[in-house]
């Protein structure tokens, strides 16, 4: 995983779903595989158009803020740093620069890595789709195939796509967002939310997808779906053009009133709307 407050509590929930699991969090850091952060600095933020970047400065000094506050308030996993979690709960914890480095590697291999989830920004590439027993999952923060790429919380926003969620699907090859869906859960966006709250709560739906996606992975229970190529799109960098669509709409990208929201509980109860686990033997269709 990325070290990022929004969606860390996704390991925190994840354990007290499945307390009996061996979990391990490798920490990948925010940068180009096999690069340093002024060399990926000097790459990436020329393609960032300037008022994106400047929204991404603003929430990294809002979300930096309010972060300090749960240590103040001792309250739940939200907003807590990866290696503070891992240490809270007794996790084996690594760092990297690269997912496909030799130690990272190493590290997986040594504890027979039965599943690698995955919620990070590197391409994972063939020595590490084989090496878990019952494959790589990914996370992804968006409803595929209409929403494939970079941010897609934010393009559902932008383009009004009228709901959002997570995806979980299977990485069997090095193509992005290609394999084959394991399961879904979405929602009803609504005109005032911001893109972070948007994120928050696709991550929750994650959280909820999760203990049931891998516990019918271990029992051989999962039918997976292929996508359709054809259809959705790839979404890249947002540029200023959807920014202006994003603020149309009434979505911020920067709310300090959500934050607050997530951080006083007021999303604790949150369900999606739409759930399902493509598992052979159960139904597992929820609707509200």
């Amino acid at each position: 995983m990325t070290d990022y407050v929004l969606h860390n509590h996704l390991v925190e929930e994840y354990v007290r779903a499945r307390p009996g699991d061996r979990v391990s969090v490798v920490r990948v850091r925010l940068v180009l595989r096999g690069r340093g952060r002024a060399e990926t600095a000097a790459r990436v933020l020329p393609r960032l158009s300037k008022r994106f970047l400047a929204a991404k400065l603003l929430e990294w000094a809002v979300v930096g803020t309010i972060a300090i506050l749960p240590k103040l308030l001792r309250r739940g996993a939200v907003f807590r740093r990866l290696p503070r979690l891992a240490r809270r709960l007794g996790l084996d914890y690594h760092e990297t620069d690269d997912v496909m480095s030799s130690p990272t590697i190493a590290f997986l291999r040594e504890r027979a890595t039965d599943v690698v989830v995955t919620l990070f920004h590197q391409i994972v590439r063939a020595e590490l789709i084989a090496l878990p027993r019952l494959g790589v999952v990914n996370v992804h923060p968006g409803l595929l195939p209409a929403f494939r790429g970079i941010q897609p919380y934010l393009w559902e926003l932008s383009e009004g796509a009228g709901r959002a969620g997570a995806t979980l699907h299977r990485i069997d090859s090095e193509a992005l967002d290609a394999g084959p869906v394991l399961g879904e859960a979405s929602y009803a966006t609504w005109p005032a939310i911001s893109v972070q709250l948007n994120y928050y709560l696709s991550v929750r739906c994650a959280a909820a997808l999760l203990p049931g996606c891998l516990a019918a992975l271990h029992e051989g229970r999962v039918a997976p779906v292929a996508q359709d190529a054809s259809a959705g799109a790839r979404w890249g960098w947002p540029d200023s053009a959807a920014l202006d669509r994003l603020a149309a709409r009434g979505h911020p990208v920067v709310s300090l009133r959500d934050l607050t929201g997530i951080l006083v509980g007021r999303y604790d109860d949150f369900r999606a709307e739409r759930s399902v686990l493509y598992d052979q033997a159960a139904a597992t269709t929820e609707a509200e």
